[in-house]
């Protein structure tokens, strides 16, 4: 076991340490949420010296494994150029793991320059409308290993499981703490998590509306987040929007059939919709009456939705 590469170890989304299918030890949280300590499953008659190894072992797996996922975070506390407010900041990222709320951050945000932040987006921080991140983070890999330090940090017994990869809205769990959906990548909003990323597409989205008069949704916003309009009135009110719903009707469809005894020179005098039937023997159809349209497809422009922050959220 000393001797094999660290491709046949793997830590589990309960913070066990495996070799194969042999489970051998378990991470314990250290001083460091970003040094968690391995502990060998070693039986007594092997003797301190074999427990000793063992151990070695597996906290070198873990460490290379989380210097490897989290390097964006490692380079941060290594890089002596950050100073003053810009270096703070980037220890609140480290100590979150690469993701934190933006409300929780905003004064630290706001106290920030232009030079301190362009120093920390070269770090890989992201500034978003919601929240402040590193995309790098929020691959699976990362993910898997940032819900697992949490949970060590926040000493809970039972660890919650990382989202499938590749979906971009989860349901929101009932009694679930925010703060593991942000870990696990997300954002809770209504019945359902946006991943972060995709949230912060579509902030970007609704920077070029009228969020004070209201807006409608368009079907670029349902694109990107894969929902119906019925979850995107709830996915806005999480975030704090209101929303209003109606129906847009169809236009009533107006045909004019012109007669072939109409020349060229009366056509020209009189544009076609002003002529009467007299003058062009033209048949006008009866306008149908208007038609609600469908409130079910996406494709089409269906149902208005009226969009303006509430004050708690501005």
């Amino acid at each position: 076991f000393y001797n094999a590469p660290d491709t046949e170890m793997d830590f589990t989304e309960q913070g066990g340490l495996m070799w194969g299918e042999h489970a051998i030890g378990k991470l314990v949280a250290g001083d460091d949420a970003l040094k968690p300590r391995a502990q060998a499953f070693v039986d007594d008659e092997a003797g301190p010296d074999v427990a000793e190894k063992v151990q070695r072992r597996l906290q070198h797996f873990i460490d290379r494994k989380i210097a490897a996922l989290f390097e964006p975070l490692m380079n941060i506390q290594r890089d002596e150029t950050l100073t003053g407010l810009a270096r703070g900041f980037g220890f609140r990222m480290v100590e979150n793991f690469g993701v934190v709320d933006r409300r929780d951050v905003a004064d630290d945000v706001k106290a920030l320059d232009q030079d301190a932040r362009s120093a920390l987006r070269k770090h890989g921080v992201r500034f978003g409308q919601f929240t402040v991140f590193m995309p790098l983070l929020l691959k699976p890999a990362p993910t898997r290993l940032r819900l697992v330090l949490w949970a060590l940090s926040k000493n809970l017994d039972e660890f919650p499981e990382s989202p499938p990869p590749g979906l971009v809205t989860i349901p929101t769990a009932t009694g679930t703490p925010a703060e593991h959906a942000l870990k696990a990548g997300y954002k809770q909003a209504g019945d359902r998590s946006i991943r972060i990323d995709m949230l912060e597409r579509l902030a970007d989205m609704l920077r070029k509306e009228d969020s004070r008069g209201g807006f409608e949704a368009n079907p670029d916003m349902l694109s990107i987040t894969g929902m119906t309009l019925e979850q995107f009135a709830n996915l806005m009110a999480g975030l704090g929007y209101t929303a209003t719903r109606g129906t847009r009707e169809k236009a009533a469809p107006v045909n004019a059939v012109v007669s072939e005894t109409a020349t060229p020179e009366n056509a020209a005098d009189t544009p076609v919709m002003d002529k009467g039937e007299d003058a062009l023997g033209a048949v006008t159809e009866t306008p149908t009456a208007p038609q609600d349209l469908s409130l079910i497809h996406i494709s089409e422009p269906t149902r208005l939705w009226s969009g303006s922050r509430m004050p708690s959220s501005a």
